[in-house]
């Protein structure tokens, strides 16, 4: 692209998918125009100290044929797949930089931070880019890129399998529109870093598959809006979704189901939050989309809790008879999930609300007086919503005794909608409400969800003892796991009930 500001969208396939992206010849609705290939070659440098690094600046040195190419990128945002960093590009065939080159404002800061230090070549990439110009109906460009290739710094390798859509010319939404028909089908994950982390991730040794992924904190602060804060708290869900759902494509571990659950219901929460500054309806095709398959992780997540937590740390042959009997359901719910995490349904979701999230689809196409909400400060917003959700857990919580079962499962639910907005939104309260009510909220959702968890575990149960005829260890071990868990719930309910009041 031209010198200036890239916008792109980039995400990360498997060999299946880079395999079927290869072969893409048109799309619905859009102008397709395959551009071919091109083998290229990228050399990066920095100094010894790694300075360039340091400063989120990336230096690289291309080849493709006898074209050669040298390009400076400075720090700019990378938020879930969609970068926006400055850029700079010359023609060049050398074989170390020359800074010179540059356009002015690059060279002079590039040569204050290199300081007469020598540049080292620290990694490379091979790969071979295959491109598609894509037109829209409302006039926008976008070039789709698939790159497959390796990463090598010294003896280290990694495959490199990523497409991104660069906006060429036009609105940036033309970046999900193109990428939601193009990765229809195709299992990926947004990319966090660029390609130059990736190389920096190797020489450190760094590089590992995907893990699941704990909630990072939206960084809110008194000096934003009630937009600002949206968008970044709709970040902070959207990765953490994203990366649990890569986490559990690429292993079993029960933390995938766990965040990825987690990271779904903070995004309904969140969208509830914030609804009245939203149009209308705006977020409900999200929210039903979240809710759906939310339900789908529950299966599994519950299936963990039961054996994990509940039945294995329970002893005897026959608690054992049962585990066997349990694991095969647990096998076909993990199969289950891996099937829906597949499907382009949950692909179009994640698009979908990477693009809610960056191209603002919560405006109003006829609500003037949404602006003024959007843009009031969001500490006296985030102090009402508090104080909001704070009533509705009193107002049911006054006499936890007094409360039937459905009661109890619906408190748990407000105070775990209270949890969630204290953890949007705790830099902005006062000291007094992290220092004390905080702590009573994480232990009153403490106390319902191992209330609710010994509650599923005797659905669950009770569904296995239906099922069929079973062996009479089998039944005698889920009679012992309901006796014992009753006891278990009375006990804590009577020893911790105050916990609930707030």
């Amino acid at each position: 692209m031209a010198d200036g500001v890239e916008a792109e969208l980039k995400v990360a396939v498997d060999a299946a998918g880079a395999s079927r992206l290869a072969r893409l010849a048109s799309l619905t609705g859009l102008d397709v125009t395959p551009k071919g290939d091109k083998r290229l070659v990228s050399t990066y440098f920095d100094t010894p100290d790694l300075a360039l690094r340091a400063k989120g600046i990336s230096l690289r040195l291309r080849r493709s044929g006898r074209s050669g190419e040298q390009t400076v990128k400075f720090s700019g945002s990378f938020s879930l797949g969609l970068a926006e960093r400055p850029e700079f590009n010359v023609p060049y065939n050398g074989r170390v930089p020359d800074l010179s080159r540059l356009p002015d404002e690059a060279a002079v800061e590039l040569t204050r931070l290199v300081d007469g230090r020598p540049l080292v070549p620290l990694f490379s990439m091979r790969v071979t880019r295959r491109r598609w110009d894509i037109a829209t109906p409302g006039g926008d460009r976008v070039e789709m890129a698939l790159d497959r290739g390796t990463a090598t710094a010294g003896s280290r390798r990694a495959d490199i399998r990523e497409v991104e859509f660069e906006l060429v010319s036009g609105d940036r939404r033309a970046l999900f529109e193109v990428a939601r028909p193009a990765l229809a089908g195709v299992a990926f994950h947004f990319s966090t870093e660029a390609k130059s982390d990736l190389g920096y991730a190797l020489l450190e040794g760094e590089i590992g598959a995907a893990e699941p992924t704990t909630a990072v904190d939206a960084d809110l602060d008194d000096d934003m809006s009630v937009e600002m804060a949206l968008q970044q708290v709709l970040r902070s869900c959207a990765l953490q979704i994203s990366a649990n759902v890569a986490a559990l494509r690429a292993a079993d571990d029960p933390e995938g189901a766990h965040q990825l659950r987690v990271g779904l219901r903070r995004l309904r929460t969140a969208l509830k939050v914030f609804a009245s500054v939203m149009a209308p309806g705006a977020a409900e095709p999200l929210g039903a989309e979240a809710r759906r398959l939310a339900a789908e992780v529950a299966h599994t997540r519950d299936m963990d809790v039961l054996i994990d937590e509940l039945v294995a740390p329970l002893e005897g042959d026959d608690i054992a008879a049962l585990i066997v009997l349990l694991e095969k359901r647990r096998k076909a719910a993990r199969a289950r999930l891996a099937t829906v995490l597949a499907e382009r349904s949950t692909g179009d979701f994640l698009i979908d609300l990477l693009a809610f999230t960056e191209a603002r689809g919560w405006l109003s196409t006829d609500d003037i007086g949404q602006s003024v909400g959007l843009a009031a400060p969001v500490t006296p917003f985030a102090e009402e919503v508090i104080a909001r959700l704070r009533r509705k857990v009193e107002k049911l919580g006054r006499d936890p005794e007094a409360l039937s079962p459905d009661e109890r499962h619906e408190l748990r639910k407000r105070f775990k909608r209270l949890r969630y907005a204290y953890d949007f939104f705790e830099p902005l309260l006062p000291k007094s409400a992290r220092r004390k009510l905080l702590p009573r909220v994480k232990a009153a959702q403490d106390v319902l969800g191992v209330l609710n968890d010994i509650h599923m575990a005797h659905l669950m149960l009770d569904d296995v003892h239906a099922a069929g005829p079973k062996a009479g260890a089998v039944e005698r071990a889920i009679g012992y796991c309901l006796g014992w868990h009753s006891a278990r719930a009375k006990a804590i309910w009577e020893r911790r009930a105050d916990d609930l009041t707030l």
